[in-house]
């Protein structure tokens, strides 16, 4: 029962997280909820995870063309710095992580609550991108998403708007593309680690393909402020959750 619940969870990831983002507010505490501790459930839910936002990208490959430079600089600067973001949650205090999670979650679920307002940051007409912008900002969400990732997607939208990029299917793409490929690196050491549930992530991991590519052909025609909201009060509830356990 646990495994097919981890599946569900994972479904739900792949598809939020092309849809609206925040897949990682399910499946996080889904497996908290089943008995993993807070660090071995997100390293779990990191290996399981990334496998959607991958299948999600997939489906934006054709707009992906149309933005060469900044897709290269997504699977560059993105998994590069997600080493460091995981190697802080591996060696850092178990605790220190238990203490902040709560934090973390309840701003990932604000983030993605106010992606409508982000998507206003977006100009109506593209002009010369502002790199000074998008490369320090790929090291600050590639730092992040080594390290939790929730939320990682919003940022990822911000910076594209502010930096100048109007096409929001594009952008869409690029940070599917980002926040996958950051979570394949991070995941990839946690393999290492010795902390990973190997069925369980397994599990997440079919159900987040499926969800991926399902949100990927869907994302263009749902709106997704119905999903905002699930995950928004997910958030609320398990930040709450975990502060109270954790406390």
């Amino acid at each position: 029962m646990d495994l097919f619940i981890a599946l569900l969870a994972g479904m739900a990831s792949g598809f939020l997280n092309v849809v609206a983002g925040g897949g990682t507010l399910i499946v996080f505490p889904t497996l908290v909820a089943l008995g993993l501790s807070p660090l071995v459930a997100n390293v779990t839910a990191a290996v399981g995870v990334f496998p959607g936002s991958l299948a999600g990208s997939w489906t934006y490959r054709k707009i992906l063309k149309e933005q060469k430079k900044l897709a290269w600089l997504s699977v560059i600067l993105m998994p590069l710095f997600s080493i460091i973001g995981a190697s802080l949650l591996l060696y850092l205090p178990e605790r220190n992580f238990e203490l902040i999670v709560p934090f973390l979650i309840g701003a990932a679920g604000i983030l993605i609550a106010v992606q409508p307002l982000v998507y206003r940051l977006f100009p109506k007409q593209s002009h010369k991108l502002n790199y000074k912008l998008i490369i320090p900002g790929f090291i600050v969400a590639g730092i992040y998403v080594g390290y939790f990732g929730a939320g990682t997607g919003v940022v990822l939208l911000a910076i594209f708007g502010l930096a100048g990029l109007a096409n929001i299917q594009q952008a869409n793409g690029l940070k599917n593309l980002g926040s996958g490929t950051g979570n394949a690196i991070a995941a990839l050491i946690f393999v290492f680690s010795g902390l990973v549930v190997w069925q369980t992530a397994i599990s997440v991991a079919i159900g987040s393909i499926i969800g991926g590519l399902l949100g990927g052909r869907l994302a263009q025609k749902l709106d997704a402020s119905f999903f905002r909201i699930i995950i928004l009060i997910v958030a609320i509830v398990a930040s709450i959750y975990l502060y109270i356990k954790n406390s």
